[in-house]
């Protein structure tokens, strides 16, 4: 949806913290979350299918699906990286496996 709320922040940095980066990576990822979203740059970002994959899959981990603008923001977010509405229904269908 564009907003991080502090549970999500909180839910991020937990996440970060787990892969084992170095002080200076983990700067840099922490200070781009504190800027304002930028969609255009984050899909251009996505040069491959399998990057925009990523890009989406970061999305849905980041935050919790939780409301109308988050759905939104979800499914706009597909339409501009160009995922297949079959391939974004596989996406959530894996990963509410893995969550359950």
């Amino acid at each position: 949806d564009g907003h991080i709320d502090s549970a999500e922040h909180q839910a991020i940095f937990a996440k970060i913290e787990e892969l084992g980066l170095d002080n200076d990576q983990k700067a840099f990822l922490f200070d781009q979350l504190n800027r304002p979203l930028d969609i255009d740059s984050l899909v251009a970002a996505a040069a491959t299918k399998e990057q925009a994959v990523e890009v989406y899959v970061a999305s849905i981990m980041a935050i919790e699906i939780d409301s109308p603008a988050e759905k939104a923001y979800l499914s706009m977010l597909a339409a501009r990286l160009d995922l297949e509405e079959e391939l974004v229904d596989h996406i959530h269908s894996t990963l509410s496996e893995t969550v359950v």
